[in-house]
């Protein structure tokens, strides 16, 4: 035996090496952790995004078959009319409240309009979606539009 070695100071650099090979694993793990998070993050706000935007196609759809007497349809001048519809002897709700777009988190819509009203929406995100319809490469692309009337 080496002279001022003892028996367990020899097996000091062996745990010292499990310790760095568990660490690096550690990691590893939690690097693929994260990666698999953060798609599941971005399927969730997709899937949002795709439920308000069609909650707002579909209240814009309702507000303009509202014929006001006297009047024609109309599309809303803008998303806060589809929380208050005051065109007629009773207020109507066509939404119950605008939710911010889900990607960007802005309370901000991109608007598709018809003349003077709107007839649609989108988000204002340049982000590319995980899954979209077909030939949709950027979130703005991906529009929730009222296609009759």
């Amino acid at each position: 035996m080496v002279k001022g070695l003892h028996r367990g100071q020899a097996q000091g650099g062996f745990t010292y090496l499990m310790l760095i090979w568990w660490v690096a694993l550690s990691g590893l793990m939690l690097a693929a952790l994260a990666d698999n998070w953060s798609h599941a993050m971005r399927r969730q706000r997709e899937a949002e995004l795709v439920f308000r935007g069609e909650q707002i196609r579909q209240a814009i759809e309702a507000y303009h078959r509202v014929i006001v007497p006297g009047g024609a349809a109309q599309w809303p001048s803008r998303l806060e009319d589809l929380l208050e519809d005051r065109r007629g002897p009773v207020m109507v709700r066509h939404l119950r409240r605008l939710w911010p777009d889900p990607i960007t988190g802005d309370a901000n819509w991109g608007l598709v309009m018809e003349g003077v009203g709107i007839k649609g929406v989108y988000s204002n995100s340049t982000g590319r979606p995980l899954a979209a319809p077909e030939g949709v490469d950027q979130y703005k692309q991906w529009r929730f539009v009222v296609s009759n009337g």
